[in-house]
């Protein structure tokens, strides 16, 4: 059975990362001081960052005081281009059983799962609002 909502823990960091850049996004972050604000693996979020470099949503930079900031891309860009940067592109179940037991005729379940996907689709079509 699937669930409501499938996202991967790397595809929150993703999106926890960039709001943690966001609130002071002219200052330089370091994966260290982001994997302690986030309380998260610095190993797990490494790899997360080089996925949203690869998409260009983050810049990295060199030297002593380098890290990383948001890219111009990221600013204004959609919640769900970042998700999709490091899952691929989002695929909305209309069924939790696939279809196989009921055919969605008069699905208990049906209106939940509209209803769910369209306010998940709703959040993640907010912009990022990068504050200097």
């Amino acid at each position: 059975m699937q669930n409501i909502i499938r996202i991967s823990e790397a595809a929150v960091i993703a999106l926890h990362a960039v709001e943690f850049m966001a609130k002071d996004a002219a200052r330089p972050q370091s994966a260290a001081n982001i994997s302690a604000g986030l309380g998260v693996s610095y190993n797990h979020l490494s790899k997360v960052m080089q996925r949203l470099t690869k998409a260009g949503f983050v810049s990295p930079l060199r030297g002593p005081k380098g890290g990383f900031r948001l890219s111009a891309r990221a600013d204004g860009a959609r919640l769900r281009e970042i998700v999709e940067a490091v899952e691929g592109p989002l695929i909305f179940s209309g069924c939790l059983m696939g279809e196989r037991s009921c055919g969605k005729k008069n699905c208990r379940f049906g209106r939940l799962l509209s209803e769910t996907n369209a306010k998940f689709e709703e959040l993640l079509s907010q912009k990022i609002n990068a504050r200097a």
